[in-house]
Formats: structure tokens, sequence, C-alpha cells
């Protein structure tokens, strides 16, 4: 019996001596997302009175995500609603350039998320009256503008094309904006007079747009810890 016994010891120690060497050289470790990052080509669709002063505005926006599930949200962007040729050799470009903070919260940690957000910031509004007819490169002649603040609110999906240590995804959402009365140079607002010079109207009015956005997310990662040997 003791032969026995010691045969089977033994039996035991040599087929677990390769799971051992296997559990030794583990270095998996478990990964926690702590923030995103990326980049968003965005169309703003004017509401409200800016339906009859603006125009669709094309852009792009970036943005940063602090947390997981529920997270900071930091971003910014430009958008362009009319960029137009007055003649005599000047054009003229209205834009809105902004920038917003708040929450946001993911659902789902697989390859389809959701997620909502809400952002306070502000937004600044700008015309610009460029000439080519100086002899040199166009120039800036004119400039205006002015700023005021405004809340955000929406949501998308992100969709995960890679996996692994730096996840990236399509990400397809809108949102509602609001800003408060601001004066700007409308469309149309520009008009040449017949010596060549340039008159712009202004209007004052709060401005509402719904942004639809697609772009890319990329997410960052940290290890919680590791199998040593």
């Amino acid at each position: 019996m003791r032969r026995i016994g010691i045969a089977v010891l033994g039996l035991t120690v040599i087929t677990s001596a390769p799971l051992f060497g296997q559990r030794s050289a583990l270095r998996e470790v478990n990964q926690r997302e702590r923030g995103s990052f990326g980049f968003d080509f965005t169309v703003g669709q004017p509401q409200g009175k800016f339906r009859r002063t603006g125009n669709i505005a094309p852009g792009f926006s970036g943005f940063g995500v602090l947390g997981g599930a529920l997270g900071l949200r930091i971003d910014g962007g430009w958008m362009i609603y009319e960029n137009r040729y007055q003649g005599a050799g000047i054009s003229t470009t209205s834009q809105i350039a902004t920038l917003g903070a708040g929450p946001q919260l993911t659902f789902g940690s697989g390859a389809l998320r959701i997620y909502g957000f809400a952002t306070v910031g502000g937004a600044w509004f700008s015309s610009a009256i460029t000439s080519g007819d100086c002899g040199c490169s166009t120039a800036n002649i004119h400039i205006t503008g002015d700023l005021t603040t405004g809340t955000s609110a929406g949501g998308g999906a992100l969709l995960f094309l890679a996996t692994g240590r730096t996840p990236i995804a399509i990400d397809i959402g809108a949102r509602g904006v609001r800003y408060d009365n601001v004066r700007y140079i409308p469309v149309d607002g520009f008009t040449t007079n017949s010596d060549g010079s340039v008159t712009a109207s202004y209007v004052e009015t709060p401005v509402i747009m719904r942004v639809l956005q697609i772009g890319v997310s990329v997410a960052s990662q940290r290890s919680l810890g590791r199998l040593r040997s």
C-alpha cells in the first residue's frame, strides 16, 4: 500500500507540473476602460428662428470622455453656416465654434454600446470678409463675432470594429443644441454696394440646431492586476 501511495503521489506531481508551468507563465490581465477620445464629421440642421437666418452647417468635432460607464465628456466643434462669393473679388464666411462639458452614460460592454450625454458650454459666432483683389494673397479685411452660452443633449451608438488593448469603434449619434441670444450675421446678411464695398446686417436671436454626427471613437484601458509566477 505504501508503494502504491508513493506511486500515485508521484504521478500526481508529474501530471500537475505542466499546469503549474502554464499558470506561472500567464500574464493575462483584467482590463477596464478609463476613457475614450474621437473625432466626428457633423452636419447642423437649423431649427426654430435659425431656419430663417441660418443654413445647413457642415463641420467637425472632437471629444474626450474621462471614466467608464459614467464619465465626464468634453467636446468642441466647428461648423460653417455660410460661405459665399459676393463678387468683386470678395467672399464671406460665417461660422460657429463650440465648447462644452458634461456627464455621459454608456450602456453595454460588448461590440455594440449605447450612450447618452448632456453638456453646458458656449459658442463663438463669427463672420469674415475676405478679398482677393488686392494683388496679393487673399487677406481678411473684416471679422466680427459674438460669444454666447448654451446647452446640448444627445446620444448615439458605438459599433466596435477592433478589440484588445486599443478598442476602435464607429460612432454614430445626434444631439440637440440651444444657444442663448447671440448677435450674428445671417445668411444673405451681406450686401455688395455699387462702389464694391460690402455692408453687413445683423440679427439677434437664440440659435437652435439638430446636429448629426459620424466618426471614430478610440477607447483607452488600464490594467486591474496581473497573475505572477
